[in-house]
C-alpha cells in the first residue's frame, strides 16, 4: 500500500481494551492527533470474594459500538471512512477466556488478571519446587510462579467450567486472551474468524518459551495444560485478517500488542534503556532493553516489548505491575464511600500538607511487582485520632508513587541503566498532585505527554508499520519505528529534601511489611 503527497493523510486506528473501558481512537499518521475517539465503561463481576470477571459478550459490544462511534464522529467531520487503513489491537493482558469453535459462544466469563481463586492452587505448586522458589521457571518464563498468571488458572477451568473438557477432546474448544476474542470475532467468528495471538499477550501467560517465543510443551506438560489448544503465535506487527463487518468492513487488523508494551510504544521508547510508567487500573513500569532479554534478580518480569514483522527481531522489555492506582481510587468512592467522584481524591489529597505518617498498602490481591506475596493484604497503618479521610486519599496516591520507586529501583539494578526522567501515561495522571508527588519521591523529572491515549496509540503505531500497510517506516536493523512527533508535555520535578524522601521510604518499607503474609496460616 502506498500514499502520495496529494492523498489526504491516512489514518490509523487502536482499539485498548482495558479493565475499566474499552477505547477506540482514529489517530491522524502525520501529527499523532486524536481526531475521533470513544470510551465505554465495562463492568466487573464479582460472584466470591477474590473472583473478578467479565462477561465476553458484554465486552465485543463494547468494542463493536466503539468503533460505530468513532465512525460516526469521522462522518461529521466530513472524513472518509476509507481513509482508515488499518487496525490495531491492545488489551488487558492475562485476563482469558474459553469459547466454543462450534457455537462462538464462551463456556464461562472472562477471568480476570487480577483474580486469586486460585491462590492456594498456587501455593501448592509452589510447594513442589526446591525451596519453594518462585524463580524456578524463570529462565524459561522470564516470570514468577505467581497466581497471576495462567499456571493454575487454567487447569482451574479445566476442572471446574462444564463443556471444556469435552471441547478440548473434540477440537472445538479456544483459549485466549481478550485480543484473540476480539480478533477472532472481528474477522468473522465462526464464518472464517482468524485465532491467533501476539508474541506479548502469549509470553506474560507464563506458558511460553521466551527463547523460542512460543508455547513451551514441557511446562503446559508439567501444569497438565494441553497447549496445543492455544492460538498460533504471531509478531506484533502484521496483517492477520480483515474487519468482516459494520463500519470498517475491509480494514486489516495489522497490529496486536499487550496494553503495557503499547503504552511503552504510544510513547516511542523505542531506544534501548528509555522508559515509561502507565497510572491506569494499576501502575506498570516498562524500560526497553532492546535485542537482550534481560533477566531479573529483583522481582521484575522479562517479556518480549515489540517485534515489527514475522521476520524481525523481538525487542525486550523488563517491566514490573502493582495494584493500587485507579483500582484503588475506585475503591475509595465504591466501596470506602469517603469521595463522590474519583476527581475529588487530589482536591482533598491536596487540601492537607502530608499523610502525617499514615501509609496505605493496597494488596487487596496480593503483592505484584517486585515483592510477589500473593498471602499479602491491603492494609492502613500509622493511623491517629488526628487522621482523615483527606490523609488517607493522600496516602492512597502516595502508595502508588512508593510502590513505582521500588520498581524503578529494581529496573536500575536489573539493567544497568538509570532512569534519569520518567515518562508517564494512563488515565490518572492528569492528576498534577500524584505527578508531583512520584517526582518527589524518585528524585528525577516526570513527564507528561499531552498524548492521554498512548496505548491506542501504541496499538495504531504497530498496525501502521505492519508489511502491506506501510504507513510508518521501520529501521533497516527492524529495531524501530523511525517516526517523529511534535507532542507538547509538562514537567515535574522533585520539591522535596532528601532526608524526607529517606524517612518516608524507611516507613514504607515497615508498612510493606505489616502487609506481608497476612493470610499464611
Amino acid at each position: 500500500m502506498s500514499f502520495t503527497k496529494m492523498d489526504p493523510p491516512p489514518l490509523v486506528c487502536g482499539i485498548d481494551q482495558g479493565t475499566s473501558n474499552t477505547k477506540v481512537c482514529v489517530f491522524d499518521s502525520d501529527t499523532g492527533e486524536v481526531l475521533a475517539s470513544s470510551s465505554i465503561e465495562t463492568k466487573r463481576i464479582e460472584p466470591k470474594e477474590g473472583w473478578t470477571e467479565m462477561d465476553p459478550l458484554c465486552v465485543l459490544e463494547t468494542v463493536v459500538n466503539g468503533i460505530e462511534i468513532v465512525a460516526q464522529q469521522l462522518k461529521d467531520k466530513n472524513i472518509s471512512i476509507k481513509q482508515v487503513k488499518c487496525l490495531g489491537i491492545t488489551n488487558q493482558m492475562l485476563t482469558f477466556l474459553s469459547w466454543s469453535r462450534k457455537t462462538g459462544k464462551p463456556f464461562y466469563n472472562a477471568i480476570e488478571w487480577c483474580d486469586i481463586r486460585v491462590r492456594d492452587d498456587n501455593e501448592r505448586e509452589l510447594d513442589k519446587l526446591p525451596g519453594r522458589n518462585k524463580d524456578h521457571f524463570r529462565k524459561t518464563t522470564g516470570l514468577p510462579l505467581s497466581s497471576l498468571f495462567w499456571y493454575t488458572k487454567i487447569p482451574w477451568v479445566l476442572t471446574n467450567v462444564p463443556g471444556v473438557k469435552e471441547a478440548i477432546e473434540e477440537g472445538t474448544c479456544y483459549i485466549g486472551t481478550v485480543n484473540t476474542w476480539i480478533l477472532w470475532n472481528l474477522t468473522g467468528g465462526l464464518d472464517g474468524g482468524v485465532y491467533c495471538t501476539d508474541v506479548t499477550n502469549g509470553q506474560i501467560t507464563g506458558l511460553f518459551n521466551l527463547e523460542t517465543c512460543t508455547w513451551d510443551p514441557e511446562l503446559c506438560s508439567y501444569f497438565k495444560i494441553p497447549h496445543h489448544v492455544f492460538a498460533e503465535v504471531k509478531s506484533t506487527s502484521e496483517i492477520y485478517g480483515y474487519v468482516k463487518n459494520g463500519a470498517f468492513a475491509g480494514v486489516p487488523i495489522s497490529g496486536m500488542i499487550g496494553d503495557q508494551m503499547a503504552g511503552t510504544v504510544g510513547q516511542l521508547c523505542f531506544k534501548e534503556g528509555q522508559s515509561k510508567c502507565t497510572y491506569g487500573t494499576a501502575g506498570c513500569l516498562n524500560i526497553n532493553t532492546g535485542a537482550k532479554a534481560v533477566y531479573s534478580t529483583c522481582g521484575m518480569m522479562t517479556s518480549p516489548l515489540f517485534q515489527l514483522g514475522k521476520s524481525a527481531p523481538v525487542v525486550y522489555n523488563l517491566w514490573g505491575a502493582v495494584e493500587g492506582c485507579g483500582q484503588l481510587m475506585r475503591w475509595l468512592r465504591d466501596n470506602l464511600q469517603i469521595v463522590q467522584s474519583v476527581n475529588e481524591i487530589e482536591t482533598l489529597a491536596a487540601s492537607v500538607d502530608s499523610t502525617h505518617d499514615c501509609f496505605f498498602v493496597p494488596a487487596f490481591g496480593g503483592l505484584l511487582s517486585p515483592y510477589w506475596e500473593d498471602d499479602a493484604r491491603g492494609t492502613i497503618v500509622g493511623m491517629t485520632s488526628y487522621t482523615r479521610r483527606e490523609h488517607i486519599c493522600r496516602a492512597a496516591l502516595e502508595s502508588t508513587c512508593f510502590m513505582v520507586k521500588d520498581m524503578i529501583t529494581g529496573v536500575e539494578v536489573d539493567t544497568g541503566f538509570p532512569i534519569s526522567e520518567l515518562l508517564v501515561d494512563g488515565g490518572m495522571t492528569v492528576n498534577n498532585l500524584l505527578l508531583q508527588l512520584q517526582a518527589n519521591f524518585i528524585n528525577e523529572p516526570v513527564i507528561r505527554s499531552s498524548i492521554t491515549e498512548a496505548t491506542s496509540f501504541g496499538a495504531a503505531l504497530m498496525a501502521g508499520a505492519a508489511k502491506g500497510v506501510d504507513i510508518f517506516p521501520i529501521s533497516a536493523d527492524k529495531m524501530k519505528l523511525d517516526v517523529t512527533f511534535s507532542i507538547p508535555s509538562t514537567t515535574f520535578t522533585s520539591s522535596m529534601a532528601d532526608n524526607e524522601r529517606q524517612r518516608l521510604f524507611k516507613r514504607w518499607d515497615k508498612a510493606i511489611e505489616k502487609a506481608k503474609h497476612w493470610v499464611s496460616d
